[in-house]
């Protein structure tokens, strides 16, 4: 995090500096295209505003309140999704710190958030996670089809509820949608453990969101452990993330706005989320195969990436690390 308060870019604001919040991110976090494909100018670093609360530290790499300047998101009265909404609000980027041609098998995203007290909910809205494959394919209503991309956000709900907000190549009438902690439709993301998530107010709350992918591709067996505060909150064995092996977790996807897509999901107060001690950490690299019979079934191996050993460094925020099962 920044030593100091850096300011939002401001509305007219196209090209933003590196004395900006927008700035700052484009200069030390490895952003896709060095681009912030939503609200640069809703982007700013502040004093932590809850110094006094402490969320725990979930594994050694992660220390509470490592700086006492945060990330300020704002969302202006009126937001929501940015596609459909009449205001830009929140903001959204791709980042790959560990190299854009190198899909991982396992991957972790894990960071700090703080809803101000009186926070109003409305319905819902999007907060931080990874992707896979393409990037910009997998949102927005953009389905996944199993051999372009994945998407696994987390998302706020009503009263302060969460769940895992996902686009992963599933039918409606599938298995997995007949879980009773799922709820799919065919027009947008897969709801996953709506309401096993709580994110009270006026406090930071620690989120650990583990994947590891579904091997053979096409099997339904890849895993999802979120972890609220330490402890474990959902933990899922049954997920399909993608139906070919050319398909890995890629990086970080930072993604947040109200929405939705309509309007009874607008903010109706100028309001703002914040973040800190942001993690992107990664297993070994996915073996690369065409079909969907996976290595185990004699899968043709296209491409791998040599084992990472030891990959651990910090940028401003994100702090980046290499576990193993």
């Amino acid at each position: 995090m920044p030593s100091t308060p850096i300011a939002a870019a401001g509305v007219n604001a196209t090209q933003p500096g590196v004395d900006t919040g927008a700035g700052y991110i484009l200069h030390n976090w490895s952003t896709n295209y060095k681009t912030i494909t939503v609200g640069p100018n809703d982007i700013s670093f502040v004093t932590d505003p809850f110094s006094s609360s402490l969320a725990p530290a979930s594994n050694s790499n992660s220390t509470a309140n490592t700086a006492s300047q945060v990330m300020q998101i704002n969302y202006p009265k009126g937001s929501y999704s940015p596609k459909a909404g009449p205001v830009a609000g929140g903001t959204s980027f791709y980042a790959i710190p560990f190299g854009d041609d190198t899909p991982f098998e396992k991957m972790m995203i894990s960071y700090d958030v703080a809803f101000p007290n009186g926070f109003n909910w409305v319905l819902g809205g999007k907060l931080p996670g990874i992707y896979g494959g393409h990037p910009h394919s997998c949102s927005g209503g953009n389905q996944s089809t199993g051999d372009n991309c994945v998407t696994m956000r987390l998302m706020w709900r009503q009263d302060g509820g969460g769940e895992v907000y996902s686009y992963i190549p599933v039918s409606d009438n599938s298995d997995f949608c007949k879980n009773p902690n799922v709820l799919c439709n065919d027009q947008y993301g897969k709801s996953i453990g709506r309401g096993l998530l709580y994110f009270p107010p006026g406090t930071w709350t620690r989120i650990d969101m583990v994947m590891q992918l579904n091997e053979p591709a096409g099997y339904n067996n890849g895993i999802l452990d979120v972890y609220i505060n330490g402890l474990k909150s959902i933990s899922m064995n049954t997920i399909p993330y993608r139906t070919t092996g050319m398909v890995g977790f890629q990086g970080l996807m930072f993604s947040t706005f109200f929405g939705g897509n309509t309007p009874d999901y607008a903010t109706p107060v100028d309001t703002s989320v914040f973040f800190r001690n942001v993690q992107l950490s990664v297993g070994e690299p996915a073996k690369l195969y065409e079909g969907n019979g996976g290595s185990a079934a004699g899968g043709k191996i296209v491409g791998s990436r040599a084992t990472l050993e030891s990959l651990v460094f910090s940028v401003f925020a994100v702090f980046l690390g290499v576990f193993f099962a």
